[in-house]
Parts: structure tokens; sequence; C-alpha cells
């Protein structure tokens, strides 16, 4: 941990140190610092780590829903007074090795953060963010290209139909399509009507084209001023570098004040039902497409205390597949399959809890909520298995204390969830103490979840139940609405007028397509050579070679605790007719029982022996041959020192001796695999056509769209239409290639403690020299992709996600 090197009260470049605190057990000291003009604050968390990350933010509460705090998020980043080039936003991310660029909306703050392992890139988009939210140009254009504006519905006929463009505008258009994105807005909405979160800061579609230019620059120079700016800075840059980046900057400033919008919602004495609807094509029949979600107003998510007893709960509600009231609703078949955001949820400094279904009906409503409360009931009145506790608890010691992806990005969050309202920005990092706390309490009353479920879900009447139904005239009545609005506008403006729109729509199209002169890019900082390091950065690693043939990788880094092991399992050579099959032997890894014990025992394994176990498919090609497929079945597993063995004979289990012949159990796990597909493969629509336009190209294209794509739904839902007759062949599919998966060759990387590699060695070791034994002579199928070189795909969604793909040079070229 680096010491300290400014000290509390001291005063340097116009700002003043608050405080100085030590965190231990993150090896880091925080600095609150304040400039003295304007109060702008600054929260330095030092320590010795190179992946250094610098943000602003600002508190945006939304007026109304036409997105304006989204559409300025865009805005910002298309040019400054400093940097008038458009888009320096996308020209920096072509000369930056940064490894994270980018700006978020969230409910009511708008986030915008950078992080580097290079200083002097560091701080080049330190300088390009600080102007870009200060000083920005936002023309009109910039207005209109980002946010929306008018355009003819037939280029060559200016005088015709109008329609409207914006690219925050499809966005959300894109967004309102998914009933899960919807979901979130409309349970925001209706559970804290009294509040701006009733408002939808992205930016309601049908309101957007409502923000007028004057109204969003306003907006800009109320909310964007460093009276409002909350500065956050993380790595092993010293405090005193920001303060002497960031002292002329801010000292063109005065202080202002900003309007405090943010206010508690009042509870309510009854519950809410409330309907709405989403659309699906008109050809697609409306049966088994209702969402049904049940959710509470639960607390202040700025309680480091109660939010975190809150979140232990959600573990234990619903934590894993044999989670009690997990199950409870997989068992009752109300619906296809459980939503994935369930839980507990910040809103803003509120606290909710939401738990729904998907595949259901509108008329099962009803019993949806009495199921929820009954089972809820039943937990509160009887005691709480301590496994089941204890297994809740180290899951949430796993997502405070792990350092994962993007580790200075989620610590900024951390901060903010309490510190833009006013409360200790510290709080949230410290979440190892209120754990413990909260251990404590339970150590001390046995009954306390018991009674949080009391009090907080089952006697709660701040509850509300939303019924999202399917209706395949919602596209044509959406459209007929806006064709309806713009033709009463278009019947107030003249012929020159609507060629003015034309025109300008021309303009706005070229100037989008149109590249930054050289002059524009040479005004943005440029990274030197000399600033990058002489050699790449090292990871030290030694390779062992174990029995069997084995490959083991040691990864030397600090992981604050928690052991993590990859597995890669070469599947070159697999069958044909398996790879279509992948998906659902992952899912009965996941979901299935195994070595003698039903699918609830091993759950319960799962959540009390690791930090969570995760199994996909990788399509890579060899660093130095372009022609050697790396494609391999992936496993991840991370777990703590006293945890390893008990975790490494639950994947030896997994991987050795699931279980695939429970048929009930089986069926519900392709019902719910058949549910997600189907959703996320429409409604992930960027991602969907990626594959299929890769799938033309190379035979690993090929396979990733065959085990990630359009054949999943197609597969999915025949097995679950046809389970009595499919179900045996399922089965046997499954053991097919759990028996050529544990015949390959394997390669693992672990990043942990001593012991706890000395446990995967010997364990990696006796695996090998049993696959060796049982090894089999795989087959070589030849893959050659048909090539497609245009493809199109229909689906009920407002907007079209286009891609283009083409061959690229192999990167050993």
């Amino acid at each position: 941990m680096p010491k300290n090197s400014l000290q509390p009260e001291q005063q340097l470049a116009g700002f003043q140190v608050k405080a100085v605190v030590p965190l231990k057990h993150l090896q880091m000291v925080a600095y609150k610092i304040e400039h003295l003009a304007t109060g702008a604050k600054l929260l330095n968390l030092y320590n010795d780590d190179a992946e250094n990350l610098f943000s602003v933010s600002f508190p945006t509460p939304p007026p109304d829903d036409s997105g304006v705090p989204h559409i300025l998020e865009h805005s910002v980043l298309s040019g400054s007074h400093k940097y008038p080039g458009r888009d320096p936003f996308f020209e920096m991310l072509k000369m930056s090795p940064a490894t994270f660029i980018n700006a978020m909306t969230g409910y009511d703050c708008t986030y915008y953060p950078v992080s580097s392992k290079l200083k002097q890139d560091l701080f080049n988009l330190a300088e390009v963010y600080f102007d870009a939210v200060f000083h920005p140009l936002l023309s009109e254009n910039t207005f209109k290209r980002e946010g929306h504006h008018l355009a003819p519905v037939e280029p060559h006929n200016p005088l015709g139909a109008l329609k409207v463009n914006g690219i925050v505008y499809n966005e959300m258009k894109g967004a309102f399509s998914d009933p899960e994105t919807l979901i979130d807005t409309l349970v925001t909405r209706s559970l804290l009507p009294d509040t701006i979160y009733a408002r939808e800061s992205g930016g309601d579609p049908k309101f957007i084209p409502d923000l007028t230019y004057r109204d969003f620059r306003q907006f800009h120079s109320t909310y964007y001023h460093p009276s409002n700016a909350y500065f956050i800075c993380y790595g092993n840059i010293p405090p005193q570098e920001y303060l002497q980046f960031l002292a002329p900057k801010l000292d063109r400033f005065e202080s202002q004040e900003i309007p405090q919008l943010i206010s508690r919602q009042p509870h309510w004495s009854q519950p809410h039902v409330t309907e709405d609807s989403y659309p699906i094509s008109e050809q697609e029949s409306e049966r088994e497409k209702t969402y049904l979600v049940v959710n509470w107003l639960i607390g202040d998510s700025t309680d480091a205390d109660e939010w975190i007893a809150l979140y232990v709960l959600s573990k234990i509600l619903l934590g894993n597949e044999a989670a009690p009231l997990k199950k409870a609703i997989v068992d009752a078949q109300l619906g296809l399959d459980l939503l994935p955001d369930y839980g507990v949820k910040a809103v803003g400094w509120e606290a909710t809890f939401s738990v729904g279904i998907k595949g259901s009906e509108p008329d099962r409503a009803k019993d949806f909520c009495e199921l929820v409360l009954s089972t809820l009931e039943q937990i509160a009145t009887q005691k709480l298995a301590p496994t089941l506790v204890e297994a809740a608890f180290q899951q949430a010691s796993y997502d405070y204390q792990e350092i994962s992806r993007r580790y200075p990005l989620r610590l900024m969050l951390r901060v903010l969830q309490t510190w833009i309202y006013g409360g200790e920005p510290l709080r949230f990092l410290n979440m190892r103490e209120y754990l413990q706390q909260c251990q404590q309490r339970y150590a001390a009353d046995p009954n306390f979840f018991n009674q949080l479920i009391r009090e907080k879900l089952w006697h709660n009447p701040h509850r509300l139940t939303l019924v999202l139904k399917p209706n395949r005239n919602w596209q044509q009545q959406t459209d007929q609405a806006l064709d309806e609005r713009l033709a009463q506008l278009r019947s107030q403006l003249s012929s020159a007028q609507l060629s003015q729109i034309a025109l300008e729509a021309v303009a706005l199209e070229a100037e989008a397509g149109k590249a930054n002169s050289p002059e524009a890019v040479a005004k943005l900082p440029q990274l030197k050579l000399t600033a990058l390091p002489p050699q790449p950065e090292h990871i030290p690693t030694v390779v062992t070679h174990l029995d069997g043939g084995v490959q083991l990788l040691r990864n030397q880094l600090f992981s604050n605790g928690i052991n993590y092991l990859h597995l890669d399992f070469a599947l070159q050579g697999l069958p044909n007719d398996l790879w279509v099959y992948l998906p659902a032997y992952m899912e009965a890894l996941q979901k299935l029982g195994a070595a003698g014990m039903n699918y609830e025992q091993i759950a319960h394994r799962i959540a009390s022996t690791t930090g969570g176990l995760k199994f996909e498919c990788k399509f890579q090609t060899h660093a130095q041959n372009p022609s050697q497929s790396l494609t391999s079945l992936r496993v991840t597993l991370k777990t703590l020192d006293e945890q390893i063995e008990e975790a490494l004979s639950l994947l030896q289990d997994l991987l050795l001796a699931v279980e695939p012949r429970a048929q009930g159990r089986l069926r519900d796990v392709i019902v719910q695999t058949m549910a997600k597909y189907s959703s996320d493969l429409v409604y992930h629509g960027l991602n969907t056509a990626w594959l299929r336009a890769e799938a033309a190209l190379t035979p690993d294209g090929y396979l990733a769209e065959l085990v990630k794509g359009l054949p999943q739904i197609e597969l999915t839902q025949q097995l679950s239409r046809r389970f009595e007759e499919l179900g045996p062949e399922l089965m046997a599919k499954i053991e097919t290639i759990r028996n050529f998966v544990n015949s390959q060759p394997l390669t693992a990387s672990f990043t942990g403690s001593d012991s706890a590699y000395e446990r995967v060695r010997t364990t990696l070791s006796h695996w090998g020299t049993e696959q060796q034994a049982e090894s089999v002579s795989p087959l070589e199928i030849d893959f050659t992709p048909t090539p497609q070189l245009r493809s199109g795909l229909a689906g009920p969604v407002q907007i079209a996600y286009c891609v283009q793909s083409y061959p690229a040079p192999h990167f050993s070229g």
C-alpha cells in the first residue's frame, strides 16, 4: 500500500484535502479533496495498480421523458471548443491503448470514465473528456443527429411523408422493443411514480421528439458545471498530478447553485397492479408470451447496513437453482423461466426487489403473485437452513471482494452509489466490514432474515404486480400514432419548409459520413512512441506439463484471496451431429445432478463451495498459425483457499459424471433454455446479425452460429415441444459429449495462492492420468461454410440491425 503523500486540511493548487483514509484491505489510500472556488469534489483512490482511471460524473435528474441526459451524454463527446473535430471520442479510440473509454447515462447521473495503463495516455483522454463535458460545442446539427430530426420518408420526394430520425431516438426504439428492457422502465415508472425515477432518463421514443434545442442547451448549463462535478481517480498516479492537471481548468469557473430535484417516494398503503404490452410479429402466437413481475420498494440503497442484509437475503431466496423462492417458482410451472434480472436492485437512492417470469399468460398473474407471497410466508415462518445462509454470505463476499474485469469502474460506481446523495463516498468500499456485522447480527439472532422477509416483502404493501402482454397490433398502432402526429405536423408546413427539412436531412447524413480533416485530428493530444513501455507488460507465468498431457499455467498475480481456475478442453474432432447440442450439455453441467446427487444437492454444493462456475465455447485460432483452430470448452471456477478441495471435487463430479437421465428436470432446463434463446436472439439483434454474417466466412464462424445463434431456437423449440419423443436422444447426446470432452487434451490456467495451486496441480495430474487411460480417437470433420453474400432476418423490433463482415488478416501477419 502506498504511503500518504498529502495530509488532512492541506491546501494545494486551489484544492483542500478534507480527509486521508487508509483502506488496508484494498491496499490503497483514499484522499477526499475539494476545489475551494467551485466546490468540485475529488476522490483519489491511490494504490499500486497500473490500471489507472479518471472519471467525472454529474447528477443529472431527468426533467421529463425526452431523454435529455442521454442525448447530452452522446452530444458532448461530439466536439468541443479545444477539439472541434467531429466525434473526437471515436478518433481517440483509434490512437489510444485505453482499457476503457465510454460514457453512461444512469437513472439520475451521467458518468464519463476512461482508464489506461499508460499515464500519458490517461491524461490525453482526460484532457479530451474534460473539454468535452465542460466546453462542448453542442451545435444544433449535433443535437439533431444525436437526438432527433425530421427527414422525408422517401429522399427523392422531399414534399412527401415525414419520419423521425436520430441516434438516441433509434437506440431507444430498439431498447423499447425488448420486453425485458421495457419491464425495467415500466416497473420503475410505476413503483416510484412520485419521483424523478418515474421519468425515462434514456428517453421514451414517443417523447424524444418533444425535446427542444433550447432546453437541451439549458440542461447542460444547469448540470454540467464543476459545482455539480464528482471526480474519481484510481491507480498509481499520485494525487498531486491530478490536482495540477485540474487546477488551471477549474480555476476558470465560479461556484454555481445546482437545483436539487431528487426526493423520496412516499410508501403505499395498498399494493398496485398495472398492465402494459409489447410488440410481437403479426404472424406470431400470443400463447406463453406474457411477462409477470412482482416488485417491492424495500429501502434506502445508500444505507450500507440495510443494503448488505437485503443483498444477502436476495442470495438466500434466489441465489442458486435450489434456492427456495426460485425453486418454488420453477416447480409451479406458471411460466417458461424466471427473468434474469431479479432480487435487490438500486434505482438511484431507492432500493427495490423484483422477481418475475416469462413465457406465461395474463390470467396467471394472480396465481403468480399468490405463489410468491405464500412461498415467502412459508420461508419466513420456518427456520432457514444454516448452510443456505452461509452460502449466501459467501456469494456476497465474492461479489464485493473479487478483483474482476473493469475493477476500477466497479469501485467508481460503488463510490457514487452514496456520494452523489450526500453520503460517505467510501461506505461501499468497506463492504467487508458491513458483511461481517451482518453475519454477527444473524449469529445473534437466527431469525434475522425471517424478520427481514416479513418486513420488506411479505408484509410490505408497497408492492407492484406488472403484467406485460404480447400484442400483435402493437407495432401497427405505434406506427399509426406516429404517422398521424407527423401528418398533422406536415400539414402545418409549407412546401419551402418541407424542402428545407429534406435539405437539412441530406446535409446531416453527409456530415455524419465525412471524415475529420488531418488538421482536426492533429489537434487531439497524441501519444508519442516514447510514452509506450519498451516491453509489453509481463505477467509472470510458469508452465508445467503434468501426467496425462495436461498443461498447467501458473500466473503470479494478486487476487485478493480468491483462486481462479480456467480449464480448456479441446473440441477439435467433435462429431458433426454433436455441435448443436453443446449448449444443452453446458446447461446440464450447471443445472442437473451428478455423481448420484440430484440437481438441488449439486446446486447447494456450487453455492457453498464456489463463487461461480461458468461454461462456454471458445472459437479461436492459434496466435502464430492462422490455419490451426483452437475451439474449446472453457470451464471457469473461482473459489477460496479453504474450499479449493471441495470445489475441485465438485468440478470433477460435474465433468465426469453429470447425469442427464432425470427426465423431469431435463425437460424444465430445456424449456428454460428455449425461453432464453427465443428472447435473446430476437431482442439482442445486433449479436444475432453478427453471428449470422460471420457464419459465412470461416469454419469457426459457422460453428459459432450453430452453437450460439438461430439454430438453437429451432432445436430447443423442437425439444421442448416433442420432449417425450426426442428426450432419450438428447440424453444420449449429452452423455456422448461428456465422454468426448473427458477424452480430450486439457490446458489449465491458475491464479491464486500457493496452497491452492498445489492442490490444483495434484488434482489435474490425477485427472490427466484418467483421461489418458480412457482416451479415444476423435473424428476429423471438415466444416466448409456456405457463403451467403446477403441474408435477412425478420423480427418484432422497431429498428434494423445491420452487420457487414469482412475476412481480416490474421494477427500473426
